[in-house]
């Protein structure tokens, strides 16, 4: 193009445009790192949570797991104990 087309006032007004439309995206820029940081915090909120629900499930699932432990060996015990008595019992 020619360049007495292209007029320092015309230089400015595209210089002015584009500088205007940088300006908007930078603000669409940071309400979105707003928006995101805000929905992460949730998302981190909603996870501790969730992984706190799990951790209480486990340690249930552990303390019946040791309770169940406990009555099978009590119930090991007593069946040993029978079995021995009625073997000494018989040998007598």
């Amino acid at each position: 193009m020619d360049r007495s087309v292209w007029t320092d006032e015309r230089l400015d007004d595209v210089v002015a445009r584009h500088e205007s439309q940088f300006e908007l995206l930078r603000v669409d820029m940071r309400e979105t790192r707003a928006e995101l940081r805000a929905e992460m915090t949730e998302l981190r909120a909603e996870m501790s949570e969730g992984f706190r629900e799990l951790r209480d499930g486990l340690a249930k699932v552990h303390s019946d797991m040791l309770s169940l432990t406990t009555r099978m060996i009590a119930a090991f015990a007593a069946l040993f104990a029978t079995l021995f008595a009625a073997l000494i019992l018989q040998a007598i």
